[in-house]
């Protein structure tokens, strides 16, 4: 009987290797997916409440105040989840902990900004869209009818748009970054402020820059400078915590040392947001008429 020839395996060829390869994916996928679901449960409970606070506001607001108000939302959220998303593990004490675990650390970082980042863009899409539809006014229609307060409607430029998102991005970029690498926890909770404070403070550069050049803002050069420094920011902080290595345990919150010197830190800072802003808001009416 003639023996039945075979072709030999080619050299490296493990059997099985195609189903491996689609179970380590499925694992990848599902580790990926845990991750994801992870970081959203353990804040979720912060953005739910700003989404209360947006339908109040979208209800409500037209009653007492101008609606472009609600503008304010994103940026108030992207003060708050910045420093909750990239130094709650400092926060809570528990870093030590998460670093132990599986996932590596670029894995956590790009979970936290994944969820972080595209939280702050929902807010602010719907921030966005409930003023390019006037949803606000439509659903006080009925005091409107009744004369119980005014119809306002909305100017609506691509100017005032692209800050609704761009800013907030920023002040978030800062703010995680920020609290992402650092160790210490009075950092992270007044990361929120030094972020805030940057950002303006790059967006009145910015706004010098373009009256000097154009005479007139046009967000030709704010947004994409303050996109590109987002960017930075966020990137380096991925290679930077990457190298992060567990810190010592910190205390409760307590006084630091040299006091006096950041209350003068702080108290300087908060004098440069007010001017800031002040400059700004004179921008404001120059922003709105842009286009």
């Amino acid at each position: 009987m003639k023996p039945i020839e075979t072709t030999p395996p080619p050299m490296g060829y493990t059997p099985g290797e195609e189903e491996v390869s689609a179970s380590g994916s499925f694992e990848q996928l599902r580790a990926w997916r845990g991750l994801l679901w992870s970081e959203w449960f353990a804040h979720s409970r912060l953005l739910l409440v700003f989404l209360g606070v947006w339908l109040v506001a979208v209800w409500t607001l037209p009653l007492f105040t101008h609606a472009g108000w609600i503008l304010l939302l994103g940026a108030l959220y992207a003060l708050m989840a910045g420093p909750v998303y990239g130094g709650g593990d400092v926060l809570e004490g528990s870093e030590e902990f998460t670093f132990a675990l599986p996932p590596t650390r670029g894995e956590r970082y790009l979970s936290r900004l994944i969820i972080g980042l595209g939280s702050v863009l929902v807010l602010c899409a719907m921030n966005a869209v409930a003023l390019g539809l006037d949803l606000p006014q439509v659903m006080a229609g009925l005091y409107v009818r009744a004369g119980i307060v005014k119809h306002v409607f909305i100017l609506k430029t691509g100017l005032l748009a692209a800050f609704v998102f761009v800013l907030p991005v920023t002040v978030f970029a800062l703010a995680f970054t920020i609290s992402a690498v650092t160790h210490s926890r009075p950092i992270i909770v007044v990361s929120w402020f030094w972020a805030a404070l940057a950002a303006l403070g790059l967006l009145q550069l910015c706004f010098w820059y373009e009256n000097l050049v154009w005479e007139s803002l046009n967000g030709l050069f704010a947004c994409p400078v303050l996109l590109v420094v987002s960017g930075a920011v966020l990137a380096w902080g991925y290679f930077a915590f990457r190298e992060k290595e567990v810190g010592r345990f910190s205390a409760p919150l307590a006084l630091p040392g040299y006091w006096w010197l950041w209350t003068i830190l702080f108290a300087l800072g908060l004098g440069l947001a007010i001017a800031l802003i002040s400059s700004l808001a004179r921008h404001f009416p120059e922003i709105v008429r842009a286009g």
